[in-house]
């Protein structure tokens, strides 16, 4: 699984997030990961199995991404809850890959 943490746009992002507290959200497996990369709403760089950081510009260009595509997808759904999150905490997000 790909783990998502918050972790604001100024914070370092640490090697473990146990070593900064930083707040679990959720998860999304390897499936649904590249299918959403295939629809080109996760950006090619980004690699399942590397741990990656998204910044809040960054969410907001995923979700432009997202309003070009059926939001019943179960996949882009997925994502949105992890954006949604991001969002309402006004943070960016660190993944970790386990």
């Amino acid at each position: 699984m790909l783990d998502f943490y918050l972790l604001a746009d100024n914070q370092n992002m640490p090697n473990y997030p146990e070593e900064e507290e930083c707040k679990l959200i959720g998860s999304i497996d390897d499936q649904i990961f590249d299918r959403l990369k295939v629809k080109k709403i996760i950006p090619e760089r980004f690699d399942y199995h590397s741990d990656f950081r998204w910044d809040t510009s960054l969410i907001r260009q995923i979700r432009v991404n997202i309003q070009k595509h059926t939001v019943n997808d179960s996949d882009i759904q997925s994502l949105l809850l992890l954006l949604d999150t991001a969002k309402s905490y006004d943070s960016g997000l660190v993944a970790y890959a386990d």
